[in-house]
């Protein structure tokens, strides 16, 4: 298919395309921003590499998708009132892919591999809403809560949506999308058993 010189090829035009996109959207924390997507990858790859879990180069891109969506595309948060609600509705789908990948492996029945990959998802979505709570009492980066920015100045932000609001809602929103993937993995299973 692709050799692996054109595969580093592939990667760097891709690199190269996203920090285009991010210089457009310049803003204070652009090396944090940065720095964020690199280590999310890293950590990635080295688990991956250390436990031998076997995720493909399939599995790396969904990462990468995740991290650009919530990592280096962070000031939509603060320009567009509904790219959170997109990204809590549309990550726990791209997650249940890597999640479900693990757990197949197990040697248990098909509805016991579809309950933990739900059960484990619905604990990193409330993982993640303790972790924004969290990060919001120690450093106040206004995780909880939907802001936009302020036209009068770039620093200053405006919340339209309460923070107890904003959770409840990304938990439903994430919810929704687990049970998208869990329905979708059924679908694909019967359609499957149907065809042989």
């Amino acid at each position: 298919m692709f050799s692996q010189h054109k595969k580093k090829i592939i990667y760097v035009t891709i690199g190269i395309i996203l920090l285009s996109i991010l210089y457009t959207l310049k803003n204070t924390s652009y090396f944090t921003r940065i720095f964020g997507f690199i280590l999310s990858v890293l950590i990635f790859h080295f688990i991956n590499y250390f436990f031998k879990l076997g995720f493909k180069t399939k599995h790396y891109l969904i990462l990468i998708l995740i991290s650009t969506a919530g990592i280096l595309f962070s000031p939509l948060y603060f320009i567009s009132p509904d790219y959170d609600k997109i990204l809590h509705f549309i990550i726990p789908v791209l997650l249940g892919v890597l999640v479900f990948f693990l757990i197949n492996k197990t040697e248990l029945k098909f509805s016991t591999k579809l309950m933990i990959t739900f059960a484990f998802m619905i604990s990193l979505l409330a993982l993640f809403e303790i972790g924004e709570y969290s990060l919001d009492q120690i450093f106040s980066w206004k995780l909880q809560g939907v802001y936009l920015r302020d036209y009068t100045g770039i620093t200053k932000l405006k919340i339209i949506q309460d923070k107890n609001d904003d959770t409840m809602i990304d938990l439903i929103l994430g919810t929704i999308g687990s049970l998208i993937f869990i329905t979708a993995k059924i679908g694909i299973f019967y359609y499957q058993k149907l065809k042989k």
